[in-house]
């Protein structure tokens, strides 16, 4: 824990700008981690509570990006999760830090919950699950030779290699930039996207939802992708429900959902009873205060002492 950053003659919230928590699940968890990283700073629960001209630092998920003009001293927006697609940067000022949370513990548990599917299907789980239901006893196949692919090797992509690796899993990746990798071949660009699918036995998804990226694992990635398994927990919007439909009632052997364009998923949605889709609500990395306080009191920090936080979000990056 760093020490607290009092000024002399100051006590905790005096003279120090406020950090608003906005929003955000566990909101007492989060006041609690705050006020413990920052002794010297008033943490306030919602911006409705909040003096304006003493506000530093907004952190949150869903935030009113038209009220950022209302805070005169904002030195940064610090996100609770890694995920860009919601911000508006047309009302975001350009020099502003608008900074994603990149936390080490969420990424080892989206590394987990990826893990657990991929061996899940690659070890027939599913085929025994049926077995259960009809009392039959038949050991069906066992194929730990399922090459992965990791669809946006970013920080969370490569902490999801790691633990697949160390397993013993071939891994292939593909990004919109070039890569270092020490995994298999790391595939590039748009181009190179067809090669990538049919290069995979399980796909695992994680990028996040741009104009870029929206409805990129379409009708002809999934037949790329044949009879594998598709793992998205990057954003809903980056796969077409409609061709990942079709393909489910082709070759498509399952998808394991954590992430939809519209959450809560509608209670209509054939994805609910479909028999080949395994459904959980948003779960596979959820935030912890106490760990991500630490991320994000570190880049407070370093913007406090005029230094570039990381990672940076900016109109030109997403």
């Amino acid at each position: 824990m760093s020490e607290p950053r009092n000024r002399p003659g100051e006590g905790p919230g005096e003279g120090a700008g406020e950090i608003v928590v906005i929003a955000v699940r566990n909101q007492d968890r989060w006041v609690q981690a705050f006020t413990d990283r920052f002794p010297d700073r008033k943490i306030v629960l919602g911006t409705q509570d909040a003096t304006p001209e003493s506000v530093e630092y907004l952190v949150g998920w869903k935030i009113d990006w038209a009220q950022l003009g209302n805070f005169p001293n904002l030195k940064g927006v610090m996100l609770t999760s890694a995920g860009i697609d919601h911000l508006d940067f047309s009302l975001i000022p350009p020099k502003l830090p608008v900074v994603r949370l990149i936390d080490p513990s969420m990424s080892t548990e989206i590394a987990a919950y990826c893990t657990h599917w991929v061996v899940h299907y690659a070890r027939s789980f599913d085929v025994y699950a049926k077995q259960q239901q009809a009392a039959v006893w038949e050991i069906g196949p066992r194929n730990p030779e399922v090459t992965v692919g990791i669809l946006g090797l970013g920080a969370i992509g490569t902490v999801v290699a790691n633990h697949l690796t160390s397993l013993g899993y071939p891994v292939v990746s593909w990004s919109r930039s070039e890569k270092d990798t020490p995994y298999g071949q790391h595939h590039v660009g748009i181009e190179a996207l067809m090669q990538f699918f049919a290069a995979s036995n399980t796909v695992v998804n994680l990028l996040p939802l741009s104009d870029a990226t929206k409805n990129i694992v379409g009708e002809a990635a999934l037949r790329a992708l044949g009879d594998g398994v598709l793992i998205n927990v990057g954003r809903g919007g980056t796969v077409d429900t409609n061709a990942l439909l079709d393909a489910l009632s082709g070759d498509l052997h399952a998808a394991v959902l954590d992430v939809f364009a519209t959450e809560p998923l509608p209670a209509d949605s054939p994805l609910w009873s479909h028999p080949k889709v395994a459904i959980t609500p948003h779960i596979a990395g959820e935030t912890n205060p106490f760990t991500a306080v630490k991320v994000i009191g570190a880049n407070i920090d370093l913007i406090d002492d005029g230094k570039e936080p990381y990672p940076l979000v900016t109109a030109a990056t997403y």
